[in-house]
């Protein structure tokens, strides 16, 4: 797979600042540090202070799981064909990360104004929005996009799914980070999690109806 390098480097130096950010920080660190915040966005669980080292790992982790899975992909030469789509959901997903290594040590000190059922939502939105935006050059691939028997057995299924997938989780995306800030708290819950819903369930109904469409007109 094609790779840029600049945008290589930016990835793994956005990987490896909430690691170095939390060493840097680790002494002054309270003795505990929030783990988990419940829905009204209140800290249900703790960690010991080496928890905080818990996310950057994670995204270490998965910086290298993405670096390297399409190695072990049989479609693995079709990531050249996407190499720069491919490259901004990995940087997407390691500022994602960032935000909530940022959100647990922010909260560390400030556990009672971290506004998480405000800020994880939106950054959650966001990455829909930036994947959707990218989802139409996806090419077929079993670990990247919309992955349904329908969409993996028909490269044009896959096509259109994308196609339509791209449209819906970006609008989705948007829609879902601005009702972070304007549905009540009582009802975001509920509203975010049916947004979800239909970001997931809509390409899989659609790459299910097209391949039977386009198996029918076949005469298979």
């Amino acid at each position: 797979m094609k790779n840029n390098k600049r945008i290589e480097i930016i990835i793994w130096i956005l990987a490896a600042a909430p690691l170095i950010v939390t060493a840097f920080l680790y002494g002054s660190l309270p003795e505990q540090v929030p783990m988990h915040w419940n829905i009204n966005g209140e800290i249900d669980s703790w960690g010991g202070r080496a928890s905080a080292f818990y996310i950057p790992l994670l995204t270490i982790g998965l910086s290298l799981l993405l670096k390297f899975l399409p190695l072990f992909d049989p479609k693995r030469r079709n990531y050249a064909r996407f190499g720069g789509a491919y490259d901004a959901v990995r940087l997407v997903l390691v500022l994602f990360m960032g935000l909530i290594s940022g959100i647990v040590l922010y909260g560390a000190y400030n556990p009672e104004s971290a506004a998480v059922n405000i800020l994880v939502p939106a950054g959650i939105g966001l990455l829909f929005a930036v994947i959707g935006n990218f989802m139409p050059k996806f090419k077929h691939n079993y670990f990247v996009g919309v992955k349904t028997p329908w969409t993996l057995a028909n490269e044009e299924v896959w096509r259109r799914t994308h196609r339509l997938a791209g449209v819906i989780w970006f609008w989705g995306g948007l829609l879902m980070t601005l009702s972070a800030f304007i549905i009540p708290e009582s009802l975001f819950f509920i509203v975010f999690m049916s947004g979800v819903a239909v970001l997931a369930l809509v390409p899989a109904v659609y790459s299910y109806i097209i391949f039977h469409r386009i198996d029918k007109s076949s005469g298979q």
